[in-house]
């Protein structure tokens, strides 16, 4: 949502405007695309500049030749044996490949290169050699009072010279992974292109090196240790197989047998112990169950459970003779002989069969008897060879340690062995993990500086930092730079905006030709518009004294008075035209008139007639009262009866009376003028005039007098951006 305000409904020039209501400010692309084309000259004069700074500093400044070589580290096994290595093979990983590249720049290997290349003696690195001290070093050192450096470098010693040359030497190398290979290219930079081939070389011979020589280190140092171990662990064998023949002879006295005699004598008893325990079960199990039925029956009842040959033939007999009996009751008597012969003979078997169950009962608990004492004996037993078991238990797990501890110091012994045997012969054959696949030639085209982008640099940075100049030269001057920005600033509305006319020769030649009308002129054209704005149809009250000012000089405020003088002249009306300038008076040159003649000063001062004062000016088409000489004391003047009396004259005898008032800021001039006037015009430059300046002269205008009628943006080229609200570039514009 766009809250400006539109040009066609700007207020009244008494109207009061909520300053919140132009709170939001939408950006104006284009406007700023104007402040860079105004400025586009001086935007292109940096550029240009800084392009040819850096061309003249490429000219002197001193080529730069880089030599590239390239290192592999090599994942293919190339095996001669299966032994594993001392240092193993590197498991290639993103982490390992940065820890080689900072191997490869680390001081030590530099070091070592700076060593075999003879880089101390080197005229160019030898800090001791006298060079060319560059004109920041050297002032530096002149400010300080300090030695040449190759004399500071005299008395150092050659350790810190060999550390100096360390630092310079990584200054100038690169080392990196190229892509995503396991390829590490290392570069290195000079301005002498063999040594910066043997440099790159060197570096890169000196990394496979020094990879060799840690293996081969690694690898006797390992042989030694094992050697020493090996040693060691013999005697701690030997001293342990001794301890386990010791310790079986002892056990075997101990336990007086071994410990298989043992566990199966103690099986045995355990088995025979089970069957006793079920033998006494069973028996127990018959004396009660006989013991019950005897209670419960008598002996009668337990014949039906005990069994015995004799007591078979007992019952067998017991039950014929029953049967018998049982026959003959039928025929014989109770008291009959073979009756009581019968019952004789049943109650003998009864009696023998009574006898025999007490004596099978007896039987069953002696067996009971003799279970049970078997059980508690083979118990006894058990627990005797039990104890004998736990001892050689016992003693067995202090055999397990003792074995154990022979057969670790044995398998240590073998391992150590093996491992000896096979890191011996690995000290004659060790291989890198990396190898060169690129040698560094000796390069014959400078790398450096790199001229087209150096100048593309140059012209980028000069144009971004003239860009930068201009946008910020804009916001802290904050000129009013378009005729929304003026009605927004002023709340007062914009009459007109005036084109600057192209122009040549002396200062106002191209004002007496608009004021002539030669032709048709949209400077005039403008002016017009002024016109209509003040004397417009349908205005109750039309004003005689009107006041054009500004806040600075040279805001064509002069211009204005001549071109409104004309243009008002135009519609029949007489017009005077006041140049109330005292301190800088200069209407009269813009008119043409000759310098001599009615000065208004003098007539301020007392020393000219009022009559004489009014000249006719045929470009203006009105009558001009304006001084010939320049006043210190115009603020006395303008504040004087005199003038007062002055201007209600000339109110009285012409139609409209158009006065051009000193500049505002600084000056109490305007300010006094104010009060004597009907209306004010306010002119403001077009993109020069400061919008902090506008606003105060503003308010220091209408602190004294009459509200500012309205303001007339002057000045305004075709690259402007009040240029778009001309509406036209049909006519004389110029940048």
């Amino acid at each position: 949502m766009n809250l400006r305000r539109n040009p066609t409904q700007a207020p009244e020039a008494h109207t009061k405007v909520d300053p919140g209501f132009f709170a939001y400010q939408p950006i104006d692309v284009m406007y700023l695309f104007t402040i860079l084309r105004v400025n586009a000259r001086l935007i292109a004069a940096v550029a240009i500049g800084s392009v040819i700074a850096m061309y003249i500093y490429l000219v002197f400044v001193t080529p730069v030749y880089t030599a590239y070589s390239q290192v592999i580290l090599d994942t293919r096994e190339e095996s001669i044996s299966p032994a594993e290595e001392v240092v193993s093979d590197l498991n290639i990983n993103s982490s390992v490949l940065a820890g080689e590249v900072v191997t490869i720049r680390s001081n030590v290997l530099i070091g070592e290169v700076v060593d075999k290349l003879g880089l101390l003696k080197h005229p160019k690195y030898d800090p001791r050699q006298p060079r060319r001290e560059d004109p920041f070093s050297l002032a530096k050192r002149l400010i300080r009072g300090d030695d040449p450096p190759h004399v500071k470098a005299a008395t150092m010693s050659e350790d810190t010279l060999r550390s100096l040359i360390i630092y310079k030497l990584r200054k100038d190398l690169t080392v990196k992974q190229i892509g995503v290979s396991y390829v590490i290219g290392i570069s290195f930079n000079s301005t002498n292109p063999v040594l910066a081939a043997d440099v790159a070389n060197a570096v890169a011979n000196q990394y496979i090196e020094g990879q060799l020589e840690a293996k081969l280190d690694a690898t006797l140092r390992a042989n030694s240790w094992l050697s020493d171990r090996l040693t060691e662990l013999s005697g701690q064998l030997e001293a342990a197989d001794a301890a386990v023949v010791d310790f079986k002879a002892e056990m075997i006295d101990i336990a007086d047998g071994n410990e298989e005699n043992i566990n199966q004598l103690l099986a045995e008893l355990n088995t025979r112990l089970v069957g006793s325990a079920t033998d006494r079960a069973d028996a127990e199990v018959r004396l009660t169950q006989v013991e019950a039925l005897q209670t419960n029956g008598g002996l009668q009842a337990v014949s039906d459970v005990v069994t015995s040959p004799l007591l078979e033939t007992l019952i067998r007999q017991r039950a014929e003779l029953t049967a018998s009996q049982a026959q003959l009751a039928s025929t014989l008597g109770r008291k009959h002989p073979d009756m009581v012969r019968i019952r004789a003979q049943i109650t003998n078997i009864e009696r023998t069969i009574d006898t025999e169950l007490q004596r099978r009962i007896e039987e069953m608990r002696g067996e009971v008897i003799v279970t049970t004492n078997r059980e508690n004996a083979l118990r006894e037993q058990i627990a005797v060879v039990s104890e004998r078991a736990d001892s050689l238990a016992k003693a067995s797990v202090r055999l397990s340690q003792l074995e154990r501890a022979a057969n670790a110091t044995r398998l240590v012994y073998e391992n150590f062995l093996s491992r000896f045997k096979e890191t011996s012969a690995q000290a004659d054959f060790q291989l890198p993990e990396a190898r060169v696949i690129g040698r560094a030639d000796v390069p014959t085209v400078p790398s450096g500086p790199r001229k087209t982008l150096f100048i593309i640099v140059a012209f980028v940075f000069g144009l971004s930092a003239a860009i930068g100049f201009v946008f910020l030269r804009n916001l802290i001057r904050a000129p009013v730079n378009t005729a929304n920005e003026l009605q927004e600033l002023t709340h007062r509305r914009n009459l007109a905006l005036l084109p600057y006319v192209r122009h040549f020769g002396p200062k106002y030649k191209w004002l007496r030709s608009e004021l002539s009308g030669v032709e048709h002129s949209s400077f005039m054209e403008n002016v017009r518009t002024v016109r209509t704005s003040l004397f417009g149809l349908g205005k109750s009250r039309q004003p005689k004294v009107i006041m054009v000012t500004s806040s600075l000089p040279a805001e064509g405020k002069s211009s204005l008075c001549c071109a409104l003088a004309r243009t008002i002249s135009a519609t029949s009306s007489s017009v005077l035209l006041l140049d109330a300038d005292l301190r800088h008076p200069d209407v009269r040159k813009a008119l043409a008139m000759p310098a001599a003649g009615a000065c208004l000063v003098g007539y301020l001062n007392g020393e000219e007639k009022l009559k004489e004062l009014p000249v006719h000016s045929e470009l203006a088409g009105a009558d001009v009262i304006s001084p010939s000489v320049e006043s210190a004391n115009a603020a006395d003047l303008l504040s004087s009866n005199l003038f007062t009396g002055l201007l209600n004259r000339m109110r009285s005898r012409y139609d409209v009376v158009v006065v051009n008032a000193p500049p505002v800021l600084h000056l109490s001039d305007a300010v006094l003028l104010a009060k004597h006037v009907d209306t004010t015009i306010f002119t403001v430059r077009s993109g020069k005039t400061p919008s902090k300046v506008v606003r105060n002269s503003i308010v220091r205008l209408e602190e004294n007098g009459e509200p500012v009628f309205g303001t007339v943006m002057t000045m305004v080229r075709r690259g402007d951006a009040a240029a778009r609200d001309i509406g036209t570039y049909s006519y004389k514009y110029n940048y």
